[in-house]
């Protein structure tokens, strides 16, 4: 109306009556009248200048925040929106900082109006608008992850309405920000960004993305060899392999939406998964071992469950690609690393068949071995569950051909703690297989103090599966207990105590006897020692003792008149301090 008339001016009297129904027509619930409406201010504005209209911008503003209903504010945010692009960038720039602030305002109302304000800057302000883009973007992100569904809702139209204008013209920016919310730890943030990424990738390859993709095989998708190639133009074939790295995993990820859009994106710009999976594998294993070593466990099991799924559906044609390049990954400096590539194996291992790993054994056996060696407390436990997981796999052969280098790395000063620690995660994870490989080599004769030492701390994690060992362990120990040597001596003391204390009541009896038999040996050194391991396990042990403490008893009794003094003594202390205790002697 404003240019039809050759004087602006002209129409000033007419605007108190023309202003009010403007804006009961921006709150009409048909999305094309209010558009209309909004364009309408916009033409106003221009055509007269804010000056006649100096409670519009405030008012405006008021209704984004108002608690009526989301129509009301969408008018006002579309409204507002014409207006600014009206009046200017400079007016735009002084409003921008306070339409961010209220994206994150305590009232759920507040957020919806002025992130609904993005969804219409695109239209109203036209390639302008990409400029703000890095500072709109993580106010748009945060709304993703909004507790609010409406806020949430508002977010996400913004997001598309962005990418639907700036996909080809704004890429570097857009798509760092949609990669980075796809690993966040917010399930609706995920779900939100592989939505957006669709987007971009559907605006990139030139195809809708509309396509309705339900059952059959996995192998082929919607997409053509043009359209790939279309992304790679754009891309580049590194940031393609990248993001369609990213969208694999997340098809495995832990909520049911977050997987169905991914699934969705990628049989929609995948025309052939094997082929593309072949292409992608070393990105995507770099992405999964990253992910693997995530200090977010939902990240971990998502990279699990992707890797496993990988395996299970391309089991021989993927195996020749993943092993070796796991079995790289342990050379990498980066501990977290080299702990994402011990769990990488144990998820291969578990999701492929035996007759598939056969080939693999000259790779997955020194791996897992050079892994329980690692310098990295966290990489050796992980090492312990895939050697775990290997034994089901390879059974004799993986003990065979770890634990002797275990063992034979434990005589060397630089390697011997890591070596240690080693055996300890095997052994919590196999004891009963692993224990009968271990203990002859560590008590051979003459017992150093590390053997020692090593003795105690795999008794620690061995627990009752030491039951059955009692006569290979106990006697050394003991013996060992008189060395003239003080450190060995003591160290072997120590560990004896541990086995005694890690006994159930299965290897109560066996304990007793070797007790017993070393109460009667010809060294006094052996019964001295014996007499003190007795005395210690009957006052600190939980077991019920009753039973199998007469025969003991009666030994000790009679072998106070024992030559040697100081297993008198020691004799004397049990009795007092551990039968009065356990059995009532008095």
């Amino acid at each position: 109306m404003c240019s039809l008339v050759t004087e602006p001016k002209d129409m000033l009297p007419y605007i108190s009556l023309m202003l009010p129904e403007v804006k009961k027509v921006l709150a009409d619930p048909i999305p094309e009248v209010r558009a209309v409406a909004a364009r309408a201010l916009g033409s106003l504005i221009r055509g007269m200048g804010e000056e006649n209209f100096p409670d519009l911008v405030p008012w405006l503003l008021e209704t984004l925040k108002s608690d009526n209903s989301n129509v009301e504010r969408s008018g006002a945010a579309q409204g507002l929106s014409e207006v600014l692009a009206a009046l200017g960038r400079e007016h735009f720039e002084l409003v921008l900082p306070d339409i961010l602030r209220n994206c994150s305002h305590q009232k759920a109302s507040v957020r919806d109006g002025h992130l609904t304000l993005f969804k219409y800057f695109p239209r109203s302000l036209g390639p302008t608008f990409q400029n703000y883009l890095p500072r709109v973007l993580p106010a748009i992100l945060d709304g993703l992850a909004d507790e609010n569904e409406s806020v949430r809702d508002a977010a996400l139209s913004a997001g598309h309405v962005l990418v639907e204008h700036y996909a080809t013209t704004s890429l570097p920016l857009l798509l760092p920000a949609v990669e980075d919310g796809i690993f966040n730890d917010n399930w609706r943030i995920r779900q939100s960004s592989v939505e957006l990424l669709g987007d971009l990738l559907f605006k990139v390859a030139g195809t809708s993305g509309k396509a309705i993709l339900e059952g059959g095989s996995d192998d082929e998708g919607a997409s053509t060899e043009a359209q790939g190639r279309a992304i790679i133009d754009v891309l580049g074939r590194e940031k393609r392999n990248e993001v369609l790295a990213a969208v694999y995993m997340v098809r495995s990820d832990v909520s049911l939406t977050v997987r169905q859009a991914a699934l969705h994106v990628w049989k929609t710009i995948v025309a052939n998964t094997p082929k593309t999976l072949k292409e992608i594998m070393p990105v995507l294993m770099n992405t999964l071992i990253s992910s693997l070593a995530s200090a977010s466990s939902e990240r971990r099991q998502v990279a699990g469950r992707a890797l496993g799924e990988l395996v299970r559906k391309l089991g021989e044609r993927v195996l020749p690609s993943i092993i070796p390049i796991l079995a790289q990954g342990l050379q990498d400096s980066n501990g977290s690393r080299r702990q994402g590539v011990c769990i990488g194996l144990s998820e291969v291992m578990a999701s492929a068949g035996k007759h598939q790993l056969v080939t693999f054994m000259g790779d997955l056996i020194p791996t897992i071995r050079t892994a329980l060696c690692d310098s990295v407390s966290e990489v050796r436990e992980a090492a312990g569950l895939a050697f775990s997981t290997l034994y089901k796999s390879a059974g004799m052969q993986a003990i065979d051909e770890i634990v002797p280098t275990l063992l034979h790395a434990l005589e060397d000063e630089e390697t011997s703690a890591t070596a240690l620690d080693g055996l300890k995660q095997i052994l919590s994870v196999r004891t009963a297989a692993v224990l009968p490989h271990i203990l002859p080599k560590l008590v051979h004769p003459p017992l150093s103090a590390f053997n020692a030492h090593a003795l105690g701390a795999l008794a620690d994690v061995a627990g009752p599966g030491l039951d059955s060992h009692l006569g290979t362990v106990l006697p050394p120990l003991i013996e060992a207990m008189g060395n003239d040597d003080q450190e060995v001596a003591t160290l072997a003391k120590k560990a004896a105590e541990t086995v005694v204390m890690v006994i159930d009541e299965e290897g109560l009896y066996s304990l007793i006897a070797e007790l017993l038999k070393s109460l009667g040996d010809t060294q006094a050194s052996v019964r001295r020692g014996s007499a003190y391991l007795s005395g210690f396990f009957f006052k600190n042990s939980k077991l019920d003792l009753l039973d199998e403490s007469p025969n003991l008893v009666t030994t000790l009794i009679v072998m106070l008149t024992d030559p040697d003094s100081a297993t008198v003594q020691f004799q004397q202390q049990e009795i007092r301090n551990g039968e009065r205790e356990k059995v009532g002697l008095y």
